[in-house]
């Protein structure tokens, strides 16, 4: 940073608030709250014209909230926004850059700038501030929208002694922004006059002298790391209403401060004091992840686990099937519904309600989660009769008349052409005999094997339309374009001869294709042979169940932890899928962890409970990966339970995939003495971690498992549950103080049923050989029914898009 003793500082006052949907208190608590405060708002600028400005929080969600409530005020806001006096918007809501898909953030900035164009615009800033971190490639996706600028607090570690409070931000593409850290928050002011930072003031008297020395200590912590001679004062925090005896502070502290002047303004008003002071700034380039000035938080990427669970799914669903879907059906000719377009913004407005930070990382209130449930099943609903009707749609302009038979569609939501088995799910009339006995063709009109996983019969209602089937679920091995489709035809069994598609050799406790092999111990570990380098890797998927003594923000174990482990204990192993095309074997562990915590919380508890346990290990014909399913059913209180997958390989980093980019995570621990919080090694990912030597690697996939550790001896740790019992504590160890109200949550001990999903993939090379198969691995072909007419369209069997 550069000398600032004899400088002359601009300093901008930015009033504002801080505004967590829900949190600590329900959402409809908060609106009460919000209510009164923008009302509060509206009558300080009608009565001032010396309070020129404030700022809502940077999210247009605010807005929508409070004129439900106050729809006659709609009038006055936009007039406010139109001149200036209310800053809002970019973004819709204020999300967690890593618990949600980098698509969700463009879509949420999408949502924000078209309801911001009622009140004249929203403000082009890329304000971020409580996100506990920011992903590399954050300054890529604020350019897209115009955003040259990016306002944050938490991530730094070492490289803030460097950096400053302006530094140039650099996108792995080159895109670059202004960035301004707040490194004492987006709050470094707040409360002026009164004797607490954060907190009700509503009964305390204002201290106008306490005032001044609070503006003058913020300034004092700002000028050695202000690389310019500009300043940022932030006059607001969570929930707070604004202070209408702004424009009077600022002349007293005007009149007393020697080297600083003070206005209040917007953060633009300190981005252009940046620009102005000519000074040439910093640059880092890659992510924010550490606490070097704030907590970051990271126990919350395992928090309430069914939560990142479900929004992947509903990501997912999105991204690679209700979108993709509807446009392929427009491009093949169908007479897409006119509505389609809202209905899709409409599935997608119902995810981002579930993003607001604090939602995402589970660390509200129990009733707050709660409601999160009904809108993921909102988005859920509609997604899932887009998709249906996508596929009907589609279904009407493709030839079917290459073969006899009922033609069943596989979509491919992959950018790359896929050779694979599918799960086809094929309903048919309820008194078909075909069902008893079938066969299935490609295109091609050769006979393709498949394998029956479900028969049931089945009623459900659509509108105006009752189904009686029998849906039989079978995988199919197929081959399908890049983005696009291909068909294959049920037809009455003839006995013709079946083409083979590959191998599958199935033992007593283990399987084979012509890449993987894998073995079962007798601990129910996992042994997995690469067939194309010989390459084998043992002791997978073990389980360890340790205490935790943390919060939902913080993962807590004790500081000599002894975890209760599988290792050793002896499993029920049933096959349970005999091909032809995929094995499946059923591993059932006895399996007994402490209970809780004794009262005290200084140790676990003697008194055990049973963890239900099973693990289903599939490999199919063709399959670069083994599959795994493990189910549990949890009573014990106060624990996190692990997959471990030790690699042997001792690597300096791990490769790990993250929004539009995979970051390469050294494995040593920063130094970091004089930091709020230390490292530890768990860290976000998104499709997969993995490791390797430049020759051989081992990449483990995931399916909506955010949450995960790898050690300098090359172990991979998967999170799959993490059962804590308050929203914050303030007396942990590997934290210097709470991170939230001490309250009580019963529901983040996470009790009942959960199956989580991943895969371990070895191979040659790097990281760069894995990126396909995880990306593919978390969006599956989907393969359906596909007549719903007679007659002939106009599509051929198989569609490359144009």
């Amino acid at each position: 940073m550069s000398e600032h003793v004899a400088r002359r500082y601009r300093a901008t006052l930015v009033s504002h608030t801080h505004w967590d949907r829900a949190w600590y208190c329900t959402f409809q608590e908060y609106r009460i709250r919000l209510v009164r405060l923008i009302d509060h708002l509206l009558d300080i600028l009608q009565s001032d014209p010396e309070y020129s400005v404030y700022m809502l929080d940077g999210q247009m969600s605010v807005l929508d909230d409070y004129l439900e409530a106050r729809p006659a005020k709609a009038e006055a806001l936009q007039a406010y926004c139109r001149s200036g006096r209310i800053q809002v918007g970019p973004w819709f809501v204020l999300a967690d850059e890593f618990l949600v898909s980098p698509e969700s953030l463009i879509r949420n900035l999408r949502l924000g700038r078209r309801l911001g164009e009622a009140y004249g615009g929203v403000v082009n800033i890329g304000y971020v501030p409580d996100g506990f971190g920011h992903i590399a490639q954050l300054p890529q996706i604020l350019r897209g929208f115009g955003i040259d600028n990016a306002f944050f607090w938490r991530g730094m570690g070492v490289e803030g002694d460097q950096m400053g409070t302006e530094f140039i931000w650099r996108a792995a593409n080159g895109d670059a922004v202004t960035a301004i850290l707040m490194p004492w928050g987006y709050h470094n002011i707040s409360n002026l006059g009164f004797a607490i930072h954060w907190g009700d003031t509503t009964q305390m008297a204002f201290d106008a002298p306490l005032a001044q020395r609070q503006i003058e200590r913020a300034i004092e912590r700002l000028r050695p790391m202000a690389n310019t001679n500009a300043l940022l004062l932030m006059n607001g925090i969570d929930h707070a209403e604004p202070e209408p005896r702004i424009p009077q502070v600022i002349k007293a502290a005007n009149g007393q401060l020697e080297a600083v002047t003070i206005k209040q303004g917007t953060l633009l008003d300190h981005l252009a004091n940046v620009r102005a002071s000519g000074v040439a700034l910093p640059e880092f380039e890659g992510e924010f992840r550490w606490g070097r000035y704030s907590e970051i938080l990271q126990g919350v990427y395992s928090t309430r686990i069914h939560l990142k669970q479900q929004n992947h799914a509903a990501e997912t669903r999105m991204e690679r099937y209700v979108e993709p879907l509807t446009a392929l059906a427009w491009l093949a000719g169908a007479n897409v519904p006119e509505g389609t377009p809202d209905l899709v913004d409409l599935a997608w407005r119902w995810v981002l309600l579930n993003h607001p930070h604090d939602d995402m990382y589970g660390c509200g209130i129990d009733e707050v989660h709660h409601e999160m449930a009904y809108r993921f099943s909102q988005t859920r609903q509609i997604g899932e009769a887009l998709i249906r009707d996508s596929v009907r749609q589609l279904a009407r302009q493709i030839d079917m008349t290459a073969q006899a038979g009922m033609p069943v569609v596989a979509y491919n939501p992959s950018g790359q052409a896929r050779q694979e088995v599918a799960e086809a799910v094929v309903d048919f009339d309820f008194d078909d005999p075909t069902a008893d006995g079938f066969q299935v063709m490609n295109a091609a009109g050769e006979i393709v094997p498949h394998q029956i996983v479900s028969d049931e019969p089945l009623f459900w209602m659509e509108v105006l339309k009752p189904n009686r089937k029998r849906r039989i679920t079978m995988l199919l091995p197929v081959e399908v374009p890049a983005c696009g489709y291909t068909t294959l035809y049920v037809q009455p069994r003839s006995g013709g001869a079946v083409r083979q598609v590959g191998s599958l050799l199935i033992s007593e406790r283990g399987a084979e294709n012509a890449l993987l092999a894998f073995a079962i111990a007798d601990d129910g570990s996992l042994t997995v042979t690469d067939k194309a380098s010989g390459k084998q890797y043992s002791q997978l998927n073990q389980f360890y169940d340790s205490e935790d003594i943390g919060d939902a923000y913080s993962h807590c174990p004790f500081p000599e932890s002894k975890p209760v482990t599988t290792v050793g204990k002896n499993v029920i192993v049933k096959l349970i899928e005999h091909g032809p095309l995929r094995a499946t074997f059923a591993i059932t562990y006895d399996f007994a962890i402490p209970k809780g915590l004794t009262a005290d919380r200084s140790g676990r508890s003697e008194e055990t409970i049973a963890l239900p346990l099973t693990v289903e290990v599939s490999l199919a014909v063709g399959q670069p990966y083994v599959g795994i399913k493990t189910r549990i059913h949890n009573q014990a209180e106060d624990h996190k339970l692990t997959a471990h997958f030790p690699t042997g390989i001792k690597a300096e980093a791990a490769y790990v995939d993250e929004s539009f980019m995979v970051a390469k995570r050294v494995l040593a621990l920063p130094p970091s003495e004089g930091w709020v919080e230390d490292p530890t090694p768990l860290m976000h990912q998104r499709t997969f971690t993995d490791l390797s030597d430049g020759e051989h690697g081992l990449a483990v996939f995931n399916r909506g498992l955010p949450s995960v550790e790898v050690s300098e001896d090359g172990v991979i740790a998967l999170t799959l549950l993490r059962a804590v019992g308050w929203l914050s504590r303030d007396d942990l160890w590997i934290r210097r103080i709470a991170a939230g109200p001490l309250v009580p949550t019963p529901g983040a001990q996470c009790k009942g049923d959960y199956t989580f999903e991943y895969a371990i993939f070895p191979h040659n090379g790097d990281w760069q050989a894995v990126y396909q198969a995880a990306h593919c691995y978390n969006a599956p072909l989907l393969a359906v029914r596909g007549d719903t007419r007679s007659g002939a369209g106009t599509a051929g069997d198989e569609h490359h898009p144009r």
